[in-house]
């Protein structure tokens, strides 16, 4: 029978809407044995874990993914322990654009409110003695970078692909007028 890990930011469960909770919650549900763990965990269990299969906000045209902040972190213990990192992805997910394109915005910021409530966040608002700068910098990043190395499969609405063939599979899907945005 399968065993299931699940990941959350317990430090930040109001950004992450408990999504890991709710999918711990609807694995054990249907009877599947499942743990939860926090993100900062993964190295520590990720040598009792077969496979990594997560979902991804976009494919790019070398083999590489953009997916949730943490999800490098995930691929590299994967790598690491040598755990099959598996990519489920929708074709309509497939971009025909490398992360070098200056189109690509990689590290979208969200707001520090989502990590800092306001008071907390005002209280660290001193200025240092010697310059006009604030002493306390808040960076959220939307999103992660997975490269193509890292990347054992990807699983698409056509079927199972090598990261190197991505490249191929988009091609296909779209034309060369599509590359000119």
């Amino acid at each position: 029978m399968p065993f299931f890990i699940a990941t959350d930011s317990f430090n930040n469960l109001a950004v992450t809407r408990y999504q890991g909770h709710c999918f711990a919650k609807d694995l054990s549900a249907e009877g599947f044995r499942t743990t939860l763990i926090t993100d900062s965990a993964v190295f520590a269990m990720i040598s009792r874990v077969n496979m990594v299969v997560v979902g991804a906000h976009t494919v790019m045209a070398n083999g590489g993914i953009i997916g949730p902040v943490g999800l490098n972190m995930l691929a590299l213990a994967a790598k690491q322990h040598g755990v099959p990192f598996v990519v489920v992805a929708a074709t309509h997910k497939l971009c025909p654009l490398y992360p070098e394109n200056p189109v690509v915005r990689l590290n979208e910021l969200k707001s520090p409110s989502d990590l800092l409530q306001f008071g907390e966040f005002s209280e660290c608002m001193e200025l240092a003695p010697d310059s006009s700068a604030c002493v306390l910098n808040v960076v959220n990043p939307a999103f992660d970078y997975v490269p193509p190395q890292l990347i054992n499969l990807f699983i698409t609405d056509i079927g199972g692909h090598n990261p190197s063939f991505m490249y191929r599979l988009i091609a296909d899907y779209y034309s060369a007028d599509d590359f000119i945005l």
